[in-house]
């Protein structure tokens, strides 16, 4: 019986697992989005970039960096960076 419920408890930590990957994946990639419509955008407000540019920094990994996040902020800061001072 024991065994039963540890086989369970393993499961249920499997499933969390991928469940929490899942919505870190969606999140990212809402900022992903974001951050594409600010850069098509001419003169954005400078919260809405400061506000992608931290998500998009914050999911974007710590020790793997994802790529397209890295080139996405550096497209911000390039383009609208004079409006963040």
């Amino acid at each position: 019986m024991e065994y039963f419920i540890y086989a369970l408890f393993l499961l249920a930590l499997i499933a969390a697992a991928f469940y929490i990957r899942k919505i870190d994946t969606r999140t990212k990639n809402k900022h992903k989005k974001e951050a594409y419509r600010l850069l098509e955008i001419s003169t954005p407000s400078p919260k809405e970039i400061k506000d992608t540019i931290r998500g998009l920094r914050i999911y974007s990994g710590r020790l793997i960096k994802d790529k397209e996040a890295m080139q996405l902020i550096n497209s911000l800061l390039d383009k609208h960076g004079h409006l963040l001072d």
